[in-house]
């Protein structure tokens, strides 16, 4: 923003008694913000279906209520469909578990292996028949004979390939998951930290401007009442003598008159102005330090929450590494009191809470990334519209340069012509100063009364005064040069882009949507090894039944009309071939 400095004081030509130092100009800044462009990530998660719903975040600021629920509900469909998907997926598996191994196999969550009753016999291979030889037949047959059936190579063959590929479809899920995890910890993560580490810097950047614009405004009206303090004294001179502080007839002291009458009446206009321009100022700035601050503890929460996201991560791996562990046990045929304990009070508890969080979770941040995304899109106008909410909160001019800096600096300030109005009355004030310093600041206070037509004593506050008003002049000089610099595009507007661009689009957002798609990919595999979860467990053999049935009576029945002189010898192995 371009401060001019207009007035119509002309400087008087007029002796001059000494050189002063000369007043500061300001400079106007050539500082142009550099554009925002949303990425590509954001734009695409913005264009994501809304299912027939708006995508405006602006709707959700100043939107009516209908406005407002229609927005909401278009965030939160695609939610509610991924935590959907997630109910009746462990639906189904409590079902496939209820429904038995013999009716859904390994999905019901072991590995049992084949028995010659679900296998085929087509290679010629028998069934084994284990019985003890009773010494009534008809005893015999009514107790039921032990029987051991054995499988054929092309159904063993078969059941190891499928336990091999259960056992790799779980390992490449757990792999899967590990990286995720880390994807999850390293990218995902790591930019959230560093939004907040960003946001941190921000809101120390907003503070310390504020503070220097509080210490220049506050020096601004210091400096004008300390004039018009000054000014006291000397009105008590004009009162002493007939209303002139210098009532001579000299050239000098005409020239000292004029410059003392512009000098009061400019003050008091300067006066007006401070009081109408500057007295909330700092009122204002001390309500965004206030609001920086509130800010700032709240970041401490999501520290609390960062640390929770590392945690989830580190078990998660940690349980995943537990598992193929487990795996690699039951590839060996491992199984004992230890791995049970493990896998049954420890694992597999765990693995399913911090299941159930990831869905939560990802659901969450699916919803927190489309609405950082639709505020992303346009971060300056949708800020502009936050900041109207509050526009209350402000008593002063500065709600305009707010939304100047907001605006990447191109909606003029409504109180930039006070402020020009301000810096141009304040140097007509300086340059009278200077007048009267050049004037009387060299000349003896017996000059002044020579001068003047003063007692000593009129003349000493007169001389006070002119030298006070000289240093007065040149701190009001570098104040107001100082708080128009402050308020110029180049400080406010690159803390607005690291605060807002830099630290809640790129890095926040873009940090959330990578959170989210690795907490949905880490469900997702964490899902489907629960399915195959059968591979962590050592092959279940078939339980040895009696052979009671119509089939095995009927081989035994035949075995003893073949053999009726062993039907005495005690017990036998008998192979049924």
């Amino acid at each position: 923003m371009e401060f001019l400095t207009n007035h119509n004081h002309t400087t008087h030509s007029h002796h001059r008694y000494r050189h002063l130092e000369p007043l500061l100009d300001y400079t106007p800044s050539t500082y142009i913000p550099e554009p925002y462009t949303a990425p590509n990530s954001i734009s695409a998660t913005h264009n994501q279906p809304r299912y027939g719903h708006t995508n405006d975040f602006e709707t959700l600021i100043d939107g009516g209520e209908d406005a407002t629920r229609d927005y909401i509900t278009g965030i939160i469909i695609g939610a509610l469909i991924i935590l959907s998907v997630a109910v009746v997926w462990f639906l189904a598996i409590v079902i496939l578990k209820c429904m038995g191994e013999k009716k859904v196999g390994f999905l019901a969550g072991r590995l049992i292996r084949p028995t010659a009753t679900t296998g085929s016999s087509s290679k010629g291979e028998g069934v084994e028949v284990v019985m003890p030889s009773p010494s009534n037949p008809e005893d015999g047959i009514d107790e039921g004979v032990p029987v051991n059936h054995a499988i054929d190579t092309e159904t063993e063959e078969k059941f190891t390939r499928s336990v091999h590929l259960i056992r790799a479809i779980f390992i490449l899920s757990a792999i899967v998951v590990i990286i995720s995890g880390g994807v999850f910890y390293g990218k995902g993560v790591v930019s959230f930290k560093n939004s907040i580490d960003e946001v941190r810097l921000g809101i120390d950047l907003v503070q310390t401007a504020a503070r220097k614009t509080i210490d220049l405004t506050e020096n601004v009206i210091q400096a004008e009442g300390d004039i018009e303090e000054e000014l006291v004294p000397t009105a008590q001179v004009e009162q002493e003598n007939n209303g002139e502080i210098c009532g001579l007839d000299s050239e000098v002291s005409a020239q000292v008159r004029t410059v003392y009458v512009e000098l009061t009446k400019n003050v008091d206009l300067l006066k007006e102005m401070v009081e109408g321009s500057l007295a909330s100022f700092s009122h204002d700035l001390k309500n965004l330090i206030t609001l920086t601050e509130k800010v700032d503890s709240g970041l401490d929460q999501a520290d609390i929450f960062f640390y929770i996201l590392i945690t989830i991560s580190v078990v998660l791996i940690g349980l995943i590494v537990a598992m193929l562990v487990g795996v690699f046990f039951a590839w060996k045929g491992v199984s004992n009191c230890v791995t049970k304990a493990m896998q049954y009070a420890i694992i597999w508890p765990l693995f399913i809470f911090f299941l159930v969080l990831s869905w939560l979770f990802a659901t969450l941040f699916l919803i927190a990334s489309l609405a950082g995304s639709d505020f992303c899109v346009n971060p300056d106008k949708n800020t502009q519209a936050i900041l109207g909410q509050d526009e209350d909160e402000f008593q002063g001019i500065f709600f305009g340069f707010v939304i100047f800096y907001v605006s990447g600096c191109t909606i003029q300030p409504a109180g930039e012509e006070e402020i020009i109005a301000l810096a141009s009355q304040a140097r007509v004030v300086l340059e009278y100063a200077h007048d009267l310093t050049e004037l009387l600041g060299e000349v003896p206070i017996a000059g002044i009364v020579a001068l003047c037509g003063l007692t000593i004593q009129q003349a000493t506050a007169v001389k006070k005064f002119v030298n006070f008003s000289h240093d007065v002049t040149h701190l009001l000089n570098r104040a107001i040069v100082g708080l128009r610099e402050v308020l110029a595009c180049e400080t406010f507007n690159p803390i607005y882009t690291t605060f807002v661009h830099k630290a809640l689009c790129i890095e926040g957002v873009s940090g959330l949507k990578s959170i989210f798609t690795t907490t949905l990919i880490i469900s997702i595999f964490s899902m489907i090894m629960i399915m195959f979860r059968a591979a962590l467990y050592p092959i279940k053999e078939p339980d040895v039944k009696l052979a009671s049935s119509d089939e095995n009576a009927m081989e035994v029945a035949k075995y003893n009309e073949d053999s009726p002189g062993e039907k005495d010898a005690g017990d036998e192995q008998v192979v049924v071939y």
